[in-house]
């Protein structure tokens, strides 16, 4: 992927995306040359109708809102907190499952020493493949195929993340390569999957449900005097995190 600058409108708030080398920027707040975007001394810049703008480099962010989609992604609210939660840090091994767009990988990769991704649909795969290249991502195995007939050959795993919507076939394996200690995390959106899920974990002697989570954003919106939340509800609830530990 392009380079991208971030441009906000100081009059509206709005946000754009400019990928360096595309030319002069154009959107419906005027105009803005190129000259002055990529221009390091400047974090103001101006459209042809005198709008302003403010500058910055995107963040990991800022790339991460645009990716190339298929299926939903996973977005930083929950991301954030399996990090937290788990521990994993740039030493670490993450086991992926269910790739998607490629949002968690991408992110995973970022903090950790390897990720290694299975993705079972070919388009989906495709895609994890392009948004991988473009961010010229090289701590990232990537591999076509069902994970449970290649989870009892992995080694190491520092942390098995499964957005599946049938974990259990996999917890069902031999998990030795996953270190004593360390974390599974199912991704799964309904009360039912969680409900079976319990079940079936605590009738096994190797591993513990360790928590069950349920991760709630609420933006806010300040406008002068008045302060209230941002309408936000078709991402208040993403999807239940649980959180298995392996010994």
């Amino acid at each position: 992927m392009k380079d991208i600058i971030i441009l906000i409108s100081k009059k509206t708030n709005n946000k754009y995306y400019y990928k360096i080398g595309s030319g002069n920027y154009h959107c419906k707040e005027g105009t803005i040359e190129e000259k002055s975007i990529i221009d390091d001394s400047k974090n103001i810049v101006y459209s042809n109708i005198n709008r302003e703008f403010l500058k910055f480099p995107a963040s990991n962010y800022d790339y991460s809102k645009k990716i190339k989609r298929g299926p939903q992604i996973i977005i930083s609210k929950d991301l954030g907190y399996i990090i937290a939660r788990t521990r994993v840090d740039k030493n670490s091994k993450i086991v992926e499952a269910g790739g998607g767009s490629g949002g968690a990988t991408l992110f995973f990769s970022s903090i950790v020493k390897k990720v290694h991704t299975y993705e079972i649909v070919e388009e989906n795969f495709k895609l994890i493949e392009k948004n991988l290249k473009e961010r010229n991502v090289k701590n990232v195995k990537l591999t076509l195929g069902d994970i449970t007939n290649y989870i009892e050959k992995e080694k190491n795993i520092d942390m098995l993340f499964l957005d599946l919507p049938e974990p259990i076939k996999i917890l069902n394996m031999n998990l030795t390569g996953i270190k004593n200690g360390s974390f599974i995390v199912c991704y799964l959106p309904s009360i039912s999957q969680i409900i079976e899920l319990s079940e079936f974990v605590s009738k096994r002697d190797d591993l513990y449900l360790e928590e069950i989570s349920e991760i709630i954003l609420r933006n806010w919106k300040i406008n002068s005097r008045i302060a209230r939340p941002e309408n936000r509800k078709d991402i208040d609830h993403t999807a239940f995190l649980v959180f298995i530990r392996k010994y």
